[in-house]
């Protein structure tokens, strides 16, 4: 599954929001008006104090320098300080090439005229880059909570939290902007490299991370081949991916997001950092599967998952990431990916089959009409997993007519189409109408499942 249309859909703009309403403050709060600008009385936090602390923060970071890195947070609070150690040790286990930290939106009063203590929530960017994965840096938001006890009292973070998601609909989506990374929640990290990709566990995990990154290498291989066969090759595509392990469900939906997850993966985009007038929308992926899952009884099904969801990475960064209301056409993204992941075994071989012919026999809840699965119907209690088959059928039916490299092109097109208008830009591509693909497509799915 990718994470594309409430996560990151919406998500491309959430910086430019955040950091344009922080300046707004920031030029209001820390112009140092009246009072403030000379009395050395008064309490007063300003835009370059801030900006000093991220930046000792960020070389702190780089240098791996565990007092300088904990040293802004508040010394009473042990367990937080335990806690940023922690994530500090994991982070440089981490193969980052870029790391630091910038201010985006703060809220709460900073100044007192009477020099009492104040108090206000700081959201922090952190900003970084997989080396030799992510096409552009990326960035996961934390809400700082800052105080400052009096005016030549230092600066302290004395809580570290997830900063809350602007532009979560009311129907879904994550709670948080791309937190809380490996790093923050977990007691220690695995790092498993494989070529030019990278698996993140616990170490407890460790023998299963090394196992997953065989898969993951041989999904990674395979898919770029296809990709060099088949795509544009002047489109930007990562030559690797970061792939995190959980277990269970409630884990799934608590690593890189805080959402409700029912999949066996997910593969969520990024949007780059700092992006206006960059064609690059999402930056990087970050794919993370439930070892819990069937999918794992198998080496096959950890190599299905794994170009499953690494199809989905691949292809991410050539998406418009413009604003849809129903997202963009499901059975051509899950569908593209499906049939990257299978492409290889015949039909007959697919686990879903046997729910698919019981779909066009009309023994399903809904019966088969000859219609593309929609949006809007597309989790319908007993329909999703018949709807995924339904979209690997789409891919493979234009494969065996148009060719793979019409497919991509078709794909390609759906990505970068602005709002809702994925199918037209496939269809467009492979030059048909909808109502004629359907017809076409529909005698197609009835002939290979009779």
């Amino acid at each position: 599954m990718v994470s594309l249309v409430l996560v990151v859909g919406g998500g491309a703009g959430v910086g430019f929001i955040l950091r344009n309403k922080g300046d707004e403050q920031a030029q209001e709060q820390g112009k140092g008006k009246g009072k403030g600008a000379t009395d050395p009385s008064t309490t007063l936090v300003t835009d370059e104090e801030i900006t000093a602390l991220l930046d000792q923060h960020s070389k702190a970071l780089v240098a791996g320098n565990a007092a300088a890195f904990t040293s802004i947070f508040d010394k009473k609070n042990a367990a937080l300080v335990r806690n940023q150690t922690r994530v500090l040790a994991n982070l440089r286990e981490v193969p980052f090439s870029e790391m630091s930290y910038k201010a985006l939106r703060r809220d709460g009063r900073v100044e007192d005229s009477f020099g009492r203590g104040v108090k206000f929530t700081q959201d922090v960017a952190f900003v970084h880059r997989f080396a030799g994965i992510d096409l552009r840096p990326v960035s996961e938001w934390y809400r700082w909570t800052l105080e400052k006890a009096s005016a030549d009292a230092p600066l302290v973070v004395t809580k570290v939290t997830g900063a809350a998601n602007p532009m979560m609909s009311s129907g879904g989506g994550s709670k948080t902007v791309y937190y809380p990374g490996p790093w923050d929640i977990w007691p220690d990290i695995t790092v498993v490299k494989a070529g030019g990709n990278v698996v993140l566990a616990q170490s407890q995990d460790a023998a299963l991370a090394q196992r997953v990154a065989s898969a993951v290498a041989g999904a990674a291989t395979a898919n770029l081949a296809y990709w060099k066969r088949n795509g544009d090759p002047d489109a930007q595509v990562p030559a690797g991916f970061v792939v995190a392990l959980v277990k269970g469900k409630e884990q799934l939906g608590n690593l890189f997001r805080k959402t409700k997850a029912n999949e066996a993966g997910v593969s969520i985009g990024m949007p780059t950092w700092q992006s206006p007038g960059d064609t690059v929308k999402i930056g990087g992926t970050r794919v993370v599967m439930d070892t819990t899952s069937s999918f794992f009884d198998a080496e096959e099904g950890i190599s299905e998952i794994s170009k499953h969801e690494l199809a989905h990475s691949l292809i991410a960064g050539l998406d418009s990431a413009e604003f849809s209301l129903f997202g963009k056409a499901n059975w051509i993204i899950e569908g593209f990916a499906e049939y990257v992941a299978n492409r290889d075994r015949p039909i007959g071989q697919n686990a879903r089959l046997a729910e698919g012919r019981a779909y066009v026999a009309g023994q399903l809840t809904q019966p088969f009409g000859g219609r593309l699965p929609d949006n809007i119907f597309w989790e319908t209690k007993g329909m999703t997993s018949v709807n995924y088959l339904m979209g690997h059928l789409a891919m493979r039916y234009i494969a065996e007519r148009y060719g793979d490299q019409k497919l991509v092109a078709g794909v390609v097109a759906a990505y970068r189409s602005h709002g809702d208008d994925s199918e037209a830009a496939l269809f467009k591509e492979l030059g048909v109408s909808k109502t004629d693909f359907e017809q076409q497509w529909a005698a197609y799915v009835r002939r290979v499942l009779a």
